[in-house]
């Protein structure tokens, strides 16, 4: 292997304590230094992240800082994309890392299989690099040989977090596909179907080359109630977005989409209306969903076993938008 076979998209927003650690990782995966790139976009941060970036890519050659104005995680990707030169293209959190020497072999699967799309595992750690667990798409996978991307989605679980994948290129270039930048929260989840719905060979390995890193800091973990509100709509948008896509592609191919990705826009939906719950916002939270057409809730055929008999319930209470009201009342008056 010899071209510039992987570019490393780095979004960076005031992570200094930890970027330095995760291009590190980047740079200790077992590539010849012309094989693949690093670029790292720092989106408008305000500690010293970009000095530290600096200082890294003074000492090696194969790391790119871009910047920006700060406009959120979507747009230092897409960023990212449009000056990436690899062959594949896998996107880090700049507080997570990769296991030293994990990536180069599984790189060299998708080179030698031709692969459009290769999925592996994550290992969930703690801020000290201690594990805690290991996310799988199903708990008894095994590595799989190559099928089509639908085929692919019709066996196994849609796994929406863009971590778990390396992606060819070509194959996000033309079909023009880049992360929605007017979502705060689900990008990932209203990217992959885009991508995996249209793949030609995709495989899975049961290998765990990346560290998510469990912080209680994150904006994951960020309690604020208008944040929380702002990512309960986020959500319901992706939903629609999912939604549009399934729609296109059932009328281009004439074929139900996979149960996975139906499943993962109600779990979206699912999801938004038990935050408005709590948020105290359920009322908006079903006019958003009416607006978006997307009620009464789409759960037709066999993505309504997605995830488990929980969900029927859930969806069931959730033909009753006047119960969640009150639900949402009575929590409130018991938290004051």
């Amino acid at each position: 292997m010899t071209d510039l076979l992987l570019t490393y998209i780095v979004p960076v927003y005031n992570t200094a304590p930890y970027v330095v650690k995760c291009l590190q990782s980047l740079v200790n995966q077992g590539f010849e230094p012309d094989q693949y790139e690093i670029i790292a976009v720092d989106d408008g941060s305000t500690d010293d992240s970009r000095a530290r970036i600096e200082a890294f890519a003074q000492e090696h050659p194969q790391v790119r800082l871009l910047c920006q104005a700060n406009a959120g995680v979507s747009a230092a990707r897409n960023l990212a994309l449009d000056h990436a030169r690899g062959r594949y293209v896998q996107f880090i959190d700049s507080d997570d890392y990769l296991a030293d020497g994990a990536m180069a072999q599984l790189v060299r699967r998708a080179v030698d299989e031709n692969l459009d799309v290769l999925m592996f595992n994550f290992d969930w750690v703690d801020v000290d690099g201690q594990a805690l667990k290991v996310s799988k798409p199903r708990d008894d996978m095994q590595s799989t040989p190559v099928m089509t991307g639908v085929e692919f989605l019709d066996a196994f679980t849609l796994m929406q977090y863009v971590c778990w994948y390396i992606v060819r290129l070509d194959c996000l270039n033309k079909r023009e596909i880049r992360f929605n930048t007017s979502l705060i929260a689900c990008e990932d989840g209203e990217m992959s179907p885009r991508f995996m719905l249209y793949a030609s060979r995709v495989a899975y390995c049961d290998a765990s080359p990346y560290c998510y890193v469990n912080r209680g800091d994150s904006a994951m973990n960020n309690t604020n109630r208008e944040h929380l509100r702002r990512r309960i709509f986020s959500q319901i948008d992706a939903a629609q977005s999912i939604d549009r896509t399934i729609n296109q592609f059932e009328a281009a191919t004439g074929r139900d989409v996979p149960a996975s990705v139906a499943g993962l826009r109600n779990l979206y939906l699912y999801f938004s209306m038990t935050k408005a719950l709590t948020c105290g916002c359920v009322d908006d939270a079903v006019s958003r969903i009416r607006s978006a057409g997307l009620y009464p809730f789409p759960c037709i055929g066999p993505e309504t076993n997605y995830m488990g008999a929980k969900w029927k319930v859930i969806h069931r209470l959730m033909m009753h938008p006047g119960l969640w009201s009150v639900l949402s009342r009575v929590y409130s008056m018991m938290n004051k």
